[in-house]
């Protein structure tokens, strides 16, 4: 499927062209990992290849899926979700970035400068 806009909202066609997610998001990104970020009213979430809204849009910024786990925004603080929408890290890092190879950089204050990487568990490895 691919993006479309259609009088200022997104939603997604087929391989003819045909509407098969109704335009009626503020925004949609491809799909990964099954499913796709949309935004609806300045908030994100995650939509499936029906159209069904797996992930309510109640955040603040998403990122697309990577490794089974999203990067979150809520409260100025960044975490991430399982695809059913678990937040199974806390949104308390000030930066962040998608998981690779098992692990995420992330940055838990500006005003320390304190970064390191976490695993999928949320386990921190900090640098020195």
């Amino acid at each position: 499927m691919a993006s479309v806009r259609k009088n200022s909202k997104s939603g997604f066609i087929d391989k003819t062209g045909k509407e098969v997610i109704a335009c009626i998001y503020d925004s949609a990104e491809s799909f990964s990992e099954g499913l796709a970020r949309v935004e609806k009213n300045s908030k994100s979430g995650f939509i499936d290849k029906t159209g069904k809204e797996v992930i309510s849009c109640i955040y603040d910024s998403a990122e697309s899926f990577s490794e089974g786990l999203a990067m979150v925004r809520k409260d100025d603080k960044w975490g991430y979700i399982d695809k059913t929408g678990k937040e199974v890290i806390s949104c308390i890092y000030d930066s962040a970035e998608s998981f690779s190879e098992g692990v995420a950089l992330v940055l838990k204050d500006y005003n320390s400068d304190e970064r390191g990487f976490i695993d999928k568990r949320g386990v921190e490895y900090w640098e020195n």
